[in-house]
């Protein structure tokens, strides 16, 4: 009964919202959620749709309960509902996109030093197939090595020749990077050429960008230095003196009095800043 509401709902939706949900099928295809893009919209409508009538419901009844007025009871039951409705929606539209985005940065940060190990595994004469394969049992590489596995399971279980296979995985990865570094191995062992000689200038250019977005990340860093000493070093010094001398003089200010605003700005002020900066920080730095 439930897998049959999936469905409904998710053909449904497929049906008469194409426009929504047509960005979000090339997404779930790409981030290997391992689900038809019919189910997981199914799923997306129904939780929507059972928490939307849960949420009517329970604030609904419980407003009344308390001796809300009906009209007021109804509308808060409505505009409750229905929030919780969209957001579930946004979270569900969004997820794909967000795993994509951290597939993406995970593949970019280590991929100079996975294309400099597969030149070092190309050295030996190996074939393609074996340097995937070699590729996927390293778990350091984290979203490379689950790219390679790919590829030979693409072999293995599919019967998909080396070429297909690499150009399967290189349409679908979220790294624009690492999908014209496949396609260029693909061309190298199509043509016949230097795969070895590939890989090492693949490795030389990929280890070279790398350099230079940490090089221009700790320029970055040194601006973000000199703000926090300005801002949060030397301005809350300041405030705090200014403050110290007033508090002799007495007086208020926003209706409270000195000591009062100095401990705001010490136990509270201060900190949040200093967390918000380092967060800031935290999610603006690249990944190693």
């Amino acid at each position: 009964m439930y897998k049959n509401i999936i469905r409904v709902l998710g053909r449904m939706g497929m049906k008469y919202m194409p426009g929504y949900f047509s960005s979000l099928k090339e997404e779930v295809k790409k981030s290997n959620l391992n689900i038809l893009i019919e189910i997981y919209v199914g799923r997306m409508l129904f939780l929507c749709i059972v928490s939307f009538l849960f949420m009517f419901s329970f604030i609904f009844v419980s407003f009344l309960v308390f001796g809300s007025p009906l009209w007021f009871s109804l509308g808060s039951a409505i505009i409750s509902s229905v929030l919780v409705f969209f957001l579930l929606l946004t979270v569900f539209h969004s997820y794909p996109f967000n795993k994509l985005s951290s597939k993406k940065t995970s593949i970019d940060s280590v991929m100079p030093f996975a294309i400099n190990h597969m030149a070092a595994i190309a050295a030996s004469g190996v074939p393609p197939f074996i340097i995937f394969k070699l590729m996927a049992s390293i778990p350091e590489y984290a979203e490379i090595a689950n790219e390679s596995r790919r590829i030979v399971r693409n072999m293995d279980a599919f019967g998909m020749d080396i070429l297909t296979s690499i150009k399967n995985v290189a349409d679908r990865t979220p790294s624009i990077e690492f999908k014209q570094f496949l396609y260029g191995f693909k061309s190298a062992v199509e043509t016949g050429g230097n795969l070895k000689s590939y890989l090492e200038e693949s490795s030389k250019e990929a280890m070279f960008d790398y350099r230079l977005k940490r090089e221009k990340y700790l320029q970055t860093l040194s601006a973000y230095a000199d703000f926090y000493t300005a801002v949060l070093i030397a301005a809350p010094l300041f405030f705090i003196s200014v403050l110290a001398v007033m508090s002799l003089l007495g007086g208020q200010i926003m209706g409270m009095d000195i000591p009062t605003v100095m401990r705001l700005g010490i136990y509270v002020l201060i900190p949040a800043l200093n967390i918000i900066f380092i967060t800031f920080i935290n999610f603006t730095q690249p990944s190693v």
